[in-house]
């Protein structure tokens, strides 16, 4: 037995083999510390050749750790196989135990038939092990040097996705691969091609806000190296679905998603070029990408013929905010979309045709949508925005014209805007916009111009009120959900003025929306006002206000209002004997009846009052009612004069019970704007 000193090569003992060997030597042993040559390092190598014969013996290999290229191959491994040297050299039945840290244990049998060191040279392999699947391969060299191999097996998927995912995750599925490989030298690799198949395959984070499951793909990758590795791949997405937080992608029913590339790997770099991915149902689109040392990655996308409906509800949907207007949207048309990253979005370009925006409840459309424009993260840009015609809560409105600059967190409007609404305009003047920090807000000064409120009235399913609504909005803003004006509306109603001041929606669009508002009125002439509600005839003229209005999902919910007759010199002060029913069923008496009813009412069709007067207090869904002498009045705690006659005959009309439920107040009023007799009950 032979052993050499400490970092011998083993290469001298083989030198040993090749020179003529003494007839009585049986066993040769050959012992080493460490091997290291280009890209390996191998621990406590050991060789043991058991000679029968001349030519023929049994041969041992074993070693501790090996290392290649800083990865770890084995902790420790031994080889064996009947050895004959008559001729080319034959190594016949080998089999091996490895033990790796990253597959644990692994059998191998192989067979290799050696012309001469250094010369030609074929090797065939079956490797197994529960953590690496099952492989076979094959190992041919020339003389040259040159060698190509192939291998085919099939692997758990954990193992090739493990360098991929976060610490902790779960991953399942199988493998199959297949490829060749080709170098000059036994230490060179130059060519590889393989290709593969996922099946079933899965992952999960810890949280599950990201997840794969059956997930099945194809995918071919080429690559050559000199001086640099670049090659091409194409990867068949068929099967399966991904979760990935906020986003959720299915592959397309239609075919599968292709995604090509050719791309180069330096020692400090990478690219990825002339990119393409098709998306059976949403679009194709080009894409490059780029990476230099530790700088962040610079990538592009140029997408074509995007189908906007899937591409809205999938990829820009689920970044909206929760319960937003734009998390309900549904969108249609077709776009091209450019986009450039590095880090972040610095560029866009788009060009959107046919367009259309929906809110499945019916509270927002937009038909005809064109937009096209450019932006960028470091220069100026501009955008244009046009529709024909589209309703916001069942109030259509007409076309829109829009041209717009662009900053890197905002956009101002270049020219005031008009949009056709309720027989009248809407116009819109110095609207800015921003979008720093995620939130959107709008700023915009806007006026109304002759809108009409018999359609208003009669689209929201409002009593039919007639006039016209102007007003400018020296102020309006929309921000977090929330639109407010701190300017006032103004519209003629009824031959009078209602002003609206502090008006606010919190939600808007969303819903359950919130309005806030303080109202007054001014000199409402009551004969055009009774003669469209069919009230009963009533002249005069009316002043009051809402104070604290609070509309949820425009249903009443609380407000301090009062109405109250003013003196119009010449304007006589009349009422008819149906509206004195009417008002005495609303003021919760059962009408009039008796001696009143079949005598008066025979005789006179008007009667003249002195004051009018209603109040209405609504808290929790109960009414607490007043009259002519308001809330704070010195009247009878029950009681409540809703109307004060003036001569003879003189009529007065008394409300009962001052507090009633809202629902049935409500009843009342519209069974007497119907000519209806309401059903009575109690607060």
């Amino acid at each position: 037995m032979h052993r050499l000193p400490q970092e011998a090569v083993v290469v001298l003992g083989f030198g040993l083999l090749v020179g003529p060997i003494p007839t009585t030597a049986t066993t040769l042993d050959i012992h080493a510390q460490s091997l290291s040559g280009p890209g390996f390092s191998l621990q406590q190598p050991s060789l043991r050749w058991h000679m029968q014969s001349a030519d023929s013996g049994h041969i041992e290999l074993s070693s501790a750790a090996l290392q290649l290229r800083q990865r770890r191959g084995w902790q420790r491994a031994r080889f064996s196989c009947s050895l004959h040297t008559a001729g080319p050299w034959r190594c016949e039945a080998g089999s091996g135990q490895i033990l790796s840290q990253a597959f644990g244990p692994l059998s191998l049998h192989f067979s290799a038939d050696i012309a001469a060191l250094g010369g030609q040279a074929k090797t065939e392999l079956r490797l197994r092990g529960n953590g690496l699947g099952n492989w076979q391969g094959s190992w041919q060299s020339r003389a040259d040097g040159v060698w190509h191999g192939r291998w085919r097996g099939q692997t758990p998927a954990r193992i090739w996705l493990a360098p991929w995912l976060p610490a902790h995750w779960r991953s399942s599925g199988t493998l199959v691969l297949a490829g060749q490989a080709q170098g000059s030298s036994w230490h060179d690799l130059g060519v590889v091609a393989v290709e593969g198949e996922a099946q079933d395959l899965g992952w999960q984070s810890p949280d599950g806000l990201k997840a794969a499951e059956h997930g099945k793909a194809r995918l071919r990758l080429v690559a050559v190296h000199d001086k640099e590795w670049q090659g091409s791949a194409v990867l068949h997405w068929q099967q399966g679905a991904i979760l990935w937080t906020p986003w959720f992608a299915q592959a397309p029913k239609e075919g599968a998603v292709r995604l090509s590339s050719n791309w180069v790997l330096g020692s400090r770099s990478w690219q990825l070029r002339g990119g393409e991915l098709t998306w059976p149902g949403l679009g194709q689109a080009s894409f490059q990408a780029e990476r230099v040392g530790k700088q962040p990655v610079h990538w592009s996308l140029d997408a074509r013929d995007v189908q906007m409906q899937p591409f809205y509800a999938h990829w820009i949907r689920p970044v909206m905010t929760a319960g937003s207007v734009p998390a309900r949207l549904d969108a249609a048309g077709v776009a091209q979309i450019a986009l450039s990253f590095g880090p972040g979005l610095r560029s866009a370009r788009w060009r959107w045709r046919d367009g259309a925006l929906t809110d499945p409840q019916g509270h927002l459309r937009i038909d005809g949508i064109t937009s096209s424009g450019h932006w960028s993260a470091t220069a100026a840009g501009q955008a244009r925005l046009d529709w024909r015609a589209g309703s916001v809560y069942a109030l259509p409105f007409g076309a829109l014209d829009g041209d717009f600059s662009l900053g890197p967190e905002s956009l101002v409007s270049r020219s005031p805007m008009q949009v056709t609404m309720l027989g009248g305009s809407v116009g819109v003047r110095d609207l800015r916009a921003n979008w720093h920090g995620g939130g959107l807000s709008l700023r915009m000064n806007g006026i109304l111009r002759d809108l009409q409120l018999a359609p208003l009235t009669r689209d929201l399913g409002w009593p039919p009120f007639t006039g016209t609504l102007s007003a400018n909005l020296p102020q309006l803003e929309y921000a977090g959900g929330r639109l407010s004006t701190d300017g006032t509306l103004s519209a003629q109603v009824f031959g009078g003025q209602v002003d609206v001041q502090d008006l606010a929606i919190s939600h808007f669009l969303g819903t359950a929306p919130v309005l806030t508002a303080d109202i007054r009125f001014q000199n409402l002439q009551l004969r055009p006002m009774t003669d469209v509600f069919h009230f009963g005839y009533i002249n005069g003229a009316l002043d009051g206000y809402i104070h604290h209005l609070v509309l949820l999902d425009w249903r009443p919910v609380s407000f301090d209002a009062r109405l109250y007759s003013r003196r119009q010199p010449g304007l006589e002060q009349e009422i008819s004997a149906t509206a004195i029913e009417n008002l005495s069923r609303l003021g919760g008496g059962g009408g009039i009846g008796g001696m009143f009813q079949s005598l008066y009412l025979r005789l006179f069709k008007t009667f003249h009052y002195e004051k009018l007067g209603l109040g209405v207090r609504l808290r929790d869904g109960v009414a607490e009612l007043s009259g002519v002498g308001g809330s704070d009045a010195s009247e009878p705690s029950d009681h409540f004069i809703l109307l004060q006659g003036a001569g003879l005959p003189r009529v007065n009309i008394v409300g009962y019970n001052r507090r009633t439920q809202w629902s049935e107040l409500v009843s009342r009023l519209m069974a007497a704007i119907r000519g209806e007799t309401p059903i009575q009950g109690g607060p």
